[in-house]
C-alpha cells in the first residue's frame, strides 16, 4: 500500500511547522512536526514555560502516507456551511473564538450536547462530573431544543447527534430528549453511555424498549475490556464485567441493535485489552456494530514522565490490532484516515437523495476499517478481502468530480420553452439521467470488486432505496473498527482544530447556542463556557436534581468506600 504512487515520499524526513498551544499557559505558540527515529513528534517551545516534545504517531511510514494520499484529497469549505456564529473579540484568531469563527473549514457531521454532569460513576480521568466540578451542568428541555435547533438549520444540517455527559441517561427525561431529536431530523441518534439506564435490574428491560421506541438508534457504549481488573483500574468500580453484561442482553431482547464498543486505551492499562474487545464484538455481532478506541487524551497538567507513560497513538493502537489479532487487521493494508471516503460518501448521498455525511476532517483524527461475515466461512475477515479500496476511492474522487460538473448546469430544455409544466419534464430527464449514473457507479465498482454478491447487494439497497435506514443493510453483518485520538494541550495542532466536525453546542444565557470543535472544548474552552451556563450546588439545587444517582453530594464518596469500591446491586 504505501508503494501505490512510488517511494519518494517515504524516503524523505516529514517536516512541516504549525501552530499548537504551551501546555502551561495555553497561549498559541509555534510548533514544528518532524520525523526522528521512524516516529513522527511535535516539539515546541514556550518563552515563559520552555520546551516541549510530545509524540504524533509512532509509525513515520504510516503517518507520511496518509499525509500524502490526503494532500491528493483535500477538501475545501462548501461555501456557507459554517456560517461565523461568534463574534471575533480575540485578535490571536483559532482557537481563542469558539462558537465558530470564519476560520473554521469543516461543516459539523457529529452534534454533541451535554445533558448533564451526573453520573453513577467517578471516573478520576473524567472531564465532566459533577463532584469534581462542584456545579451542576443539565440544561432545561427548551434549552435542548434550541440546541439541536441550530444544528439542524445549518445550510448543511448536522445528520447525526450524540447525547453527552456525565451520563446522560440518569435523566428521566431522557426518552423525550430522543423523540425531539427524531422531530428535529436527525438521522442518528447516539448516547454516550456507561450503560446506566439499560442495566438496571428493576425495569431496565422496558426503558431500553422506551428509549429505542422514543428514537434512540446508537449506543456509544464505554467498555474498557472483558476483565474486571481492567475496570478496577480506570473506573475504580469490582465486578463491572456483569453490569455490562446486562446492557448487552438488555438491547438484545428489545432488538436494539446497533451499540459501539468505546475503550479508553492507556499505554500499560487497557491495551493489553484490545484483542478481546474485538473478539467480544464478534462474539456479539447481532448487537454490536463497531468498536472505538480512543488513545487517553491528557487533559489537564502533567508530568513528562507520566506523559511518556501514558502516551499511546493511533498508530500504537493499530500496531496492537494487528499483533493481537494475529495480522488479521494488518497496519500494512487495511487502515484508512476517515477523510479518504468524503467524495464516495458524497456520491452514495447524491445517488440515494439522503444527507450527507462529510468526513472532512484532518487525517490525523481517525482511522478506520471494516470487518465483514465471509458468507462461505462464517468467520470475520478484512472488508479488504472484498475489493480494492485505493482504486475505488481513486475512482469514486474521479466520478464525483463530474458529478459536480453536471450538477453546475442541470438540464433546462423544456422550461425554456414551456414554463412551469417544462420544469416538471425537465426533472423526470434529471432524474432518468441520475438512474443512470447509478447503474455506471455500481458497474465501475464491479472492477474493483473482489466478491462481488452480497457487497454489492448492500450498496445497491443504499441507493436504490434512497433511505438512511438503508445503511443498516451495509453495516449488519460488518464490524466498523476505528481509532479515535482526541487531542490535548500537549499535542494539540490547530490545522486538526479548523477541520474538526464533531461539534459541542451549548445554550447560552443570553438565549445563542454557542458551538464549539471537541477538541478545544476539553482542552481550552470548557471551564469558562460551564461558569457561565451552571448551577450552583445549593441545598434548593441538591433537593431538585438528584446529582448522584440515590447519593447525596457530600455522601458518595463515603458510601462507595464503605461498599469497598463497589456500586451495591440495589442502587441499579
Amino acid at each position: 500500500m504505501y508503494h501505490i504512487d512510488g517511494t519518494d515520499y517515504l524516503k524523505t524526513p516529514y517536516y512541516s511547522k504549525t501552530r499548537s498551544l504551551c501546555p502551561e499557559c495555553l497561549q498559541r505558540i509555534g510548533a514544528e512536526i518532524y520525523e526522528e527515529n521512524d516516529q513522527i513528534w511535535m516539539r515546541k517551545t514556550c518563552p515563559d514555560h520552555g520546551d516541549f516534545k510530545d509524540i504524533i504517531s509512532s509509525s513515520a511510514k504510516y503517518y507520511k502516507w496518509t499525509h500524502y494520499k490526503t494532500e491528493n484529497w483535500s477538501f475545501d469549505k462548501d461555501g456557507d456551511a459554517n456560517p461565523p456564529d461568534c463574534e471575533i473579540t480575540d485578535k490571536r484568531g483559532c482557537p481563542y473564538n469558539c462558537g465558530l469563527c470564519p476560520e473554521h473549514l469543516s461543516t459539523c457531521s457529529l452534534a454533541l450536547i451535554d445533558l448533564t454532569n451526573r453520573c453513577n460513576f467517578n471516573c478520576n480521568f473524567c472531564y465532566a462530573n459533577v463532584q469534581k466540578a462542584g456545579y451542576l451542568i443539565e440544561p432545561s428541555l427548551e434549552e435542548i431544543d434550541r440546541i439541536m435547533a441550530h444544528f439542524r438549520n445549518k445550510p448543511i444540517p448536522a445528520p447525526s447527534i450524540m447525547f453527552t455527559g456525565g451520563e446522560p441517561t440518569v435523566r428521566k427525561d431522557f426518552p423525550e430528549i430522543c423523540a425531539m431529536a427524531k422531530k428535529h431530523g436527525f438521522k442518528e441518534v447516539i448516547v454516550a453511555t456507561n450503560g446506566y439506564g439499560f442495566q438496571r435490574k428493576n425495569g431496565g428491560l422496558e426503558w431500553t424498549k422506551k428509549v429505542f421506541e422514543a428514537g434512540l438508534d446508537t449506543l456509544y457504549f464505554q467498555f474498557d475490556g472483558i476483565n474486571n481488573a481492567t475496570y478496577e483500574k480506570t473506573r475504580g468500580i469490582k465486578n463491572l464485567m456483569e453490569y455490562k453484561q446486562r446492557v448487552i442482553e438488555n438491547c438484545r431482547k428489545a432488538e436494539l441493535t446497533s451499540i459501539v464498543l468505546v475503550a479508553t486505551i492507556a499505554k500499560g492499562v487497557t491495551d493489553i485489552e484490545i484483542g478481546n474487545i474485538i473478539q467480544y464484538a464478534i462474539d456479539n455481532i447481532d448487537v454490536v456494530r463497531g468498536i472505538t478506541f480512543q488513545p487517553v487524551a491528557l487533559c489537564g497538567r502533567i508530568t513528562a514522565e507520566d506523559m511518556q507513560e501514558l502516551r499511546i497513538t493511533n498508530a500504537d493502537v493499530i500496531q496492537e490490532i494487528d499483533n493481537q489479532t494475529g495480522g488479521k487487521i494488518s497496519i500494512e493494508s487495511a487502515w484508512y484516515p476517515l477523510t479518504t471516503i468524503v467524495e464516495w460518501g458524497r456520491i452514495i448521498a447524491y445517488l440515494a437523495d439522503i444527507e450527507p455525511v462529510e468526513f472532512t476532517c484532518h487525517p490525523d483524527c481517525g482511522f478506520a476499517t471494516y470487518l465483514a461475515i465471509d458468507p462461505e466461512t462464517n468467520e470475520m475477515v478484512s472488508i479488504m478481502d472484498y475489493f480494492d479500496p485505493l482504486k475505488i476511492i481513486d475512482f469514486a474522487n474521479k466520478f464525483w468530480d463530474k458529478i459536480k460538473n453536471k450538477e453546475k448546469e442541470p438540464i433546462k430544455f423544456f422550461s425554456s420553452l414551456l414554463g412551469d409544466f417544462g420544469e416538471t419534464l425537465d426533472k423526470g430527464v434529471n432524474w432518468l439521467d441520475k438512474q443512470q449514473l447509478k447503474a455506471r457507479f455500481l458497474l465501475a465498482m464491479l472492477q474493483h470488486t473482489k466478491k462481488p454478491g452480497k457487497l454489492m447487494e448492500m450498496f445497491s439497497r443504499v441507493l436504490i432505496d434512497g433511505k438512511w435506514d438503508s445503511i443498516s443493510a451495509f453495516t449488519h453483518g460488518t464490524l466498523l473498527i476505528s481509532s479515535m485520538h482526541f487531542q490535548d494541550a500537549y499535542d494539540f495542532n490547530i490545522e486538526r482544530v479548523k477541520r474538526c466536525i464533531v461539534h459541542f453546542g451549548v445554550a447560552m444565557p443570553d438565549g445563542t447556542v454557542k458551538e464549539v470543535s471537541f477538541c478545544t472544548m476539553n482542552t481550552l474552552h470548557r471551564p469558562e463556557i460551564e461558569k457561565q451556563v451552571a448551577k450552583k450546588l445549593t441545598e434548593k439545587v441538591k433537593n431538585e436534581f438528584d446529582t448522584t444517582m440515590g447519593y447525596r453530594v457530600d455522601e458518595i464518596d463515603q458510601e462507595v468506600a464503605h461498599n469497598g469500591g463497589t456500586i451495591k446491586d440495589e442502587e441499579f
